[in-house]
């Protein structure tokens, strides 16, 4: 029986590792593109970017480069934060990681809401609005993802932590939607200023999908501890 658990926690921890490792070469190309915003905007190039920034106005290009800047480590870091060994073993790394991560939320989440403020967005008003209730989503759950932590209360910090998570690579699984659609599509029903069919469903369709599925998740997760354990229960993941 020991022998059973110790391999099955063996391959979840080998799982765990390898969906890591998969999910950083996937994320690489994001990161470095992010970073190219941000030395275009540092740099005094907003030529190099016009769709970002634009040349003499100090607040808006600010903006996007607090809000890029804060995104890049954001994404970079916080798949980090679910990983089963850094929560249990390395406790004081994962708390510290959990501090720069919220402040680089408030970081990424208020630059962004300034730079929609100031100038709004390439795809007009429907994607300004998408875009902004992102960045408030992501920043509520950051607070609850904090409040839970001071609290004590572990459940509920994992299942916020989900969330969050989910949130906090939504710039990046808003790119990769584009690449599969228009690998699959060639592109239809989406336009250069991103105002087609397609564009206005990628305003939405980056998180709140996600997060309900999350939601989803849960609710199954908690059902299936009201039962009875068994060997489909006793496989799952603890937080």
């Amino acid at each position: 029986m020991a022998g059973r658990a110790s391999r099955r926690s063996w391959r979840w921890e080998a799982a765990q590792a390898g969906s890591l490792l998969l999910m950083y070469l996937m994320i690489s190309p994001f990161l470095v593109h992010s970073v190219e915003i941000v030395a275009a905007g540092l740099g005094g190039e907003p030529a190099g970017k016009p769709y970002l920034f634009v040349q003499a106005d100090l607040f808006g290009n600010s903006a996007m480069v607090v809000h890029a800047t804060a995104g890049v480590i954001l994404t970079a870091l916080v798949p980090l934060q679910l990983v089963g060994v850094v929560r249990r073993n390395m406790t004081m790394l994962h708390r510290a990681m959990g501090v720069l991560l919220l402040g680089c939320t408030l970081f990424a989440s208020v630059g962004g809401l300034a730079y929609i403020a100031i100038r709004g967005t390439v795809g007009g008003p429907v994607m300004s609005i998408g875009f902004a209730l992102y960045g408030l989503c992501l920043l509520f759950a950051a607070a609850r993802l904090f409040q839970t932590a001071m609290e004590g209360d572990r459940p509920g910090h994992w299942r916020w932590s989900l969330r969050f998570f989910w949130l906090a690579i939504g710039s990046w699984l808003y790119r990769l939607h584009y690449v599969l659609w228009y690998l699959a599509t060639g592109g239809i029903w989406s336009t250069p200023d991103f105002t087609g069919a397609f564009d206005r469903v990628q305003n939405f369709a980056f998180y709140i999908p996600y997060l309900f599925l999350v939601q989803v998740w849960i609710a199954r997760r908690a059902q299936f501890r009201t039962c009875p354990p068994d060997a489909a229960t006793e496989a799952l993941p603890q937080p």
